[in-house]
């Protein structure tokens, strides 16, 4: 992103809870040319009684949630580079 192009979010574009999973999906540029990243958390209250961010995941019911977040973000990023004419692979579509 050139320095005289301004951001059009300062957060993740997409998030989306799914009971202590939490999906993220951030919106960055690179040669004027916007690309997805998405990042996965479980959230989990320590021993000290705080809330703190993992980015491991416990059996079963984890991995069906971030399953179910993987779909999500994907959807997600499909819409935006359908919507913006980016092919899958990064490519512009003419």
């Amino acid at each position: 992103m050139k320095k005289s192009e301004k951001r059009e979010h300062e957060g993740p574009v997409f998030e989306k809870r799914l009971n202590h999973i939490r999906v993220s999906v951030w919106k960055n540029y690179a040669d004027g040319r916007p690309w997805f990243n998405a990042v996965f958390t479980r959230r989990y209250k320590a021993a000290e009684g705080e809330f703190r961010d993992a980015t491991t995941f416990n059996g079963l019911a984890d991995l069906a949630l971030l399953n179910e977040g993987v779909r999500l973000a994907r959807d997600f990023i499909a819409a935006e580079e359908a919507a913006s004419g980016i092919a899958e692979d990064g490519a512009t579509e003419e």
